[in-house]
């Protein structure tokens, strides 16, 4: 931001001394800098923030034993260190626990979704060997995993995440989450990034009034113990976004509670570092 403001500044008073001079470009001449409009300041502002743009890599499969669909956002730009980091921080979440973000991209997915399908083709003849001669044997395993942009601003990304992974049982393991980066580095936004370790644990009752609130609508016996999220916080243009996954703090069927709370409320909270993300 310093770069941009001093940039502003050299602008500003190369067009009082222009106004004062009243140059004004001949027909043909090139137009200087003393001479360009408040949209071209603005323009020039604007390119100080590297581009960024967004594919995405989507597969899917279906056998006798593995169903999956996968949808996850491949991101480019000019800054290669930034995208690299935001690569990297997708694919960890997308489960490649030692991605570098230098790996390719679309190959990287395909490969671990063919691990899976092996793995649950292992599993369910494994499974189907110990069935009743005389009982079908129908159970497929089934992945969903959808990692999209939810918002974008000069100061930061942040992604959504959701998908379920069924491996027989009354029902699959659903996840709903999101996670922030920071845009200028593509590095993750962590708990430590955005909440002050030694303000951390005094978020509960602020957290559990703001889901009491705002998920179950008042209703607060619904939850059977409350803690903070296993998930990492992330940033909106409303507020710091918090979630909690099935089971974590309420039944299986109560969903995945998520809230988010005002920025304002949580001025001694946030760390100077995302504060500073924030505004811009």
């Amino acid at each position: 931001m310093r770069k941009c403001f001093c940039l502003l500044s050299v602008i500003t008073v190369t067009l009082i001394i222009a106004a004062c001079n009243g140059k004004k470009p001949a027909d043909g001449e090139e137009t200087t800098i003393d001479t360009v409009n408040a949209d071209s300041i603005a323009a020039m502002v604007e390119e100080q923030i590297p581009t960024l743009e967004f594919d995405s890599v989507k597969l899917a499969h279906s056998d006798q034993w593995f169903d999956y669909n996968v949808d996850v956002v491949l991101p480019n730009g000019s800054d290669y260190e930034a995208i690299k980091n935001m690569r990297q921080v997708i694919l960890r979440n997308f489960g490649i626990k030692n991605a570098t973000g230098e790996e390719d991209f679309k190959q990287t997915i395909v490969g671990k979704m063919k691990n899976k399908a092996a793995e649950a083709k292992s599993d369910l003849e494994e499974m189907s060997a110990y069935a009743d001669e005389d009982e079908e044997f129908g159970l497929k395993y089934s992945y969903e995993d959808d990692i999209s942009v939810d918002c974008i601003t000069n100061g930061y990304v942040t992604f959504e995440s959701m998908g379920d992974d069924y491996r027989a049982g009354a029902h699959g393991m659903p996840w709903h989450y999101r996670f922030s980066v920071n845009r200028s580095t593509g590095k993750a936004l962590k708990w430590a990034d955005i909440i002050k370790p030694t303000m951390k644990s005094k978020l509960k009752p602020i957290l559990k009034k703001a889901v009491v609130d705002q998920y179950f609508n008042g209703d607060k016996d619904i939850i059977d113990g409350f803690d903070l999220p296993g998930a990492e916080p992330a940033l909106t243009p409303k507020g710091v976004w918090f979630g909690w996954g099935a089971y974590e703090i309420a039944c299986y069927a109560a969903g995945m509670p998520e809230c988010v709370v005002d920025y304002e409320k949580l001025q001694d909270y946030l760390t100077d570092t995302v504060k500073e993300i924030v505004r811009k």
